[in-house]
């Protein structure tokens, strides 16, 4: 009696560890099938490299700007658009008016001019490879030594030693002849030019002595004529 008994109770033992069983074997496969689905999300792909760097302070304006992605490289044709623009305090783009050049996972845009000192935003659109796409930024500084003057050259620094400087030469010099004085060099008392309204005393004694010399010159004349006239007459 006991071992007819116990016949359905080991039955029903292995049925309940075959539905055991079954489940976790279930369970495992939805998992795995989860999994399967949700790869693509976690394995999306991203910048893993740049020139500049991140928060990285140049002694140097950089050329150009050069973006590395993972994955199979970016998506290309028309009406995709992956760009790279480099904005200043101000919000102006120094990068090239040009689209970014794509090579596979890279991207690269040239600056259009140097970029003078002070702090940059690298803003990037990418379409990547799985489909899917991003619009990022980072930052970076340029933080360039400025470049101190050039020292003279002993013959510059002497001909700038030995050279007046204009005011010297047309300061006080000047006042006197823009005033109308007489300069110290020529006082007025020593100046003959300056007598008998600019008249020269000499030359009025020597017209007057040579006009005296002619009278006397005439008298003699004059009289040694009249001489021989009363001599001829006698």
């Amino acid at each position: 009696m006991n071992t007819l008994m116990s016949v359905p109770a080991v039955l029903a033992e292995s049925n309940s560890a075959r539905a055991v069983r079954i489940s976790a074997a279930a369970g495992i496969a939805a998992l795995a099938l989860s999994a399967a689905w949700a790869a693509p999300a976690w394995a999306h792909d991203s910048l893993i490299s740049s020139n500049p760097e991140a928060s990285e302070v140049l002694d140097a304006s950089p050329e150009e700007v050069v973006l590395e992605f993972s994955g199979a490289g970016l998506t290309t044709g028309e009406g995709i658009t992956n760009d790279i623009w480099v904005l200043d305090d101000d919000g102006e783009n120094w990068a090239t008016e040009d689209p970014a050049v794509v090579e596979g996972s890279v991207m690269s845009t040239e600056l259009r001019e140097e970029l003078p000192n002070g702090e940059y935003e690298i803003r990037y659109r990418a379409v990547y490879s799985d489909g899917h796409d991003e619009e990022l930024t980072f930052t970076f500084e340029v933080d360039a030594p400025e470049e101190e003057p050039a020292p003279k050259s002993p013959a510059e620094a002497s001909g700038a030693a030995a050279t007046p400087d204009a005011d010297e030469v047309t300061g006080p010099q000047a006042g006197p002849a823009e005033s109308g004085e007489p300069s110290p060099a020529e006082p007025v008392e020593d100046n003959p030019a300056a007598e008998e309204g600019g008249f020269p005393v000499w030359t009025a004694a020597a017209i007057g002595g040579g006009v005296l010399l002619v009278i006397i010159i005439a008298l003699v004349l004059v009289r040694r004529k009249l001489a021989t006239g009363d001599r001829e007459n006698s």
